[in-house]
């Protein structure tokens, strides 16, 4: 576990409730005492953070005893959690959307944002996502009932995803119109006769409770789902997901394409940290300065870009982003907004933060 940096050198951030007056007599609500203070890692780094609860000084209040907290400060985490929501989150997205691997995952946000966290921490704050998600489906659901109906019933996907080999594999039950969650399941065991039991029993349960016919069902060709849906859902259209299909098809294209993200990061990391030495060393008052900033926060966002199997390949698209980057400082130095840079110490690095062309990218990008 990454060791959290001192409290004393972080920023500070202090909540109160957005309620100021009491609602029973009208007095000025104040501040009575600390209902926590910790060190939160958000993704923009860590921050301590204290919630204040307020109360009503009126004596003779009858709410005198009822504690007002900030909204704001209970959203930024989960109670006993140590990360804010919003890496809980990006967590989530780039698993179970993106489908990166714990491994790559931990690697964006060490090397990218630098935040502090180990890599076993990254199955905690997944299991935390899907506690969340699993909550607020049932009134999800509900809400949505009425487009269901509408669209003549459900329609039914069914997907299997194990973050590592050996663990609990993850089943997700969606409606794939409406890009609605229906269930989510963690099983030890992937037989036909437990995703039945587990995942189609209370499938059923719910669709006969919202009165909703069951239109069909869409999975990868895994045997166990197939004699499950046969089994459990006799008579209910089964078809194999043509996007597994192509993601299958087009696998060797997606893991060359992550080596060359990978190789292209390495490349440009190696020559970026002294980019951004030699642009905090340029005096505050040069107007060049923010600009070459700017910038340098485009690479780093540019490196985060990430590709979904099989077409939206990301190394292609960082080497596209990078070329585009590349092409916009040559215009600004045609038109001479950057030729200070020619008498600056800081020259021979700011010059060429990217490849004037494609021969210096790495050998991989060819392919």
């Amino acid at each position: 576990m990454h060791r959290l940096p001192d409290s004393n050198n972080l920023s500070r951030r202090s909540y109160r409730p957005t309620q100021r007056l009491c609602p029973a007599c009208q007095t000025i609500l104040k501040r009575h005492h600390i209902l926590w203070r910790k060190t939160l890692v958000l993704l923009t780094g860590p921050v301590h953070v204290t919630s204040w609860g307020y109360r009503c000084p009126n004596p003779r209040c009858m709410t005198g005893a009822v504690t007002y907290r900030s909204a704001e400060a209970e959203q930024l985490h989960l109670r006993g959690r140590q990360f804010g929501r919003d890496v809980m989150v990006q967590v989530g997205y780039w698993r179970f959307w993106q489908h990166l691997t714990v491994t790559e995952i931990h690697e964006r946000l060490t090397a990218d944002l630098h935040l502090p966290v180990a890599e076993r921490q990254i199955l905690e704050l997944l299991g935390d996502f899907l506690a969340l998600l699993r909550a607020a489906q049932p009134a999800k659901i509900t809400a949505l009932a009425p487009q269901l109906r509408q669209l003549g019933g459900l329609m039914v996907g069914i997907d299997g995803m194990q973050p590592e080999k050996g663990n609990r594999c993850l089943y997700i039950v969606r409606e794939p119109r409406l890009g609605l969650t229906l269930l989510a399941e963690s099983l030890d065991e992937s037989s036909s006769l437990n995703l039945q039991a587990q995942l189609l029993a209370p499938l059923k349960a719910l669709a006969e409770r919202l009165a909703l016919p069951l239109l069909g069902v869409v999975s990868d060709a895994q045997d166990a789902i197939q004699l499950a849906v046969a089994a459990g859902l006799p008579g209910v259209p089964h078809h194999c997901c043509h996007y597994h299909c192509l993601r299958d098809a087009g696998s060797v294209t997606f893991a060359k394409d992550r080596a060359l993200k990978t190789e292209l990061k390495q490349v440009i990391r190696r020559s970026l940290g002294r980019v951004e030495a030699s642009i905090g060393k340029l005096p505050t008052a040069d107007p060049l300065r923010p600009l070459l900033t700017d910038y340098a926060y485009l690479i780093h966002t540019t490196l985060l870009e990430g590709g979904v199997a099989p077409f939206e390949l990301g190394g292609i698209q960082v080497f596209d982003d990078l070329n585009d980057l590349a092409a916009s400082l040559r215009r600004c130095q045609e038109k001479g907004g950057t030729a200070a840079w020619r008498g600056s110490s800081a020259s021979p690095t700011c010059a060429s933060p990217l490849p004037s062309n494609g021969s210096s990218w790495p050998s991989s990008a060819n392919g």
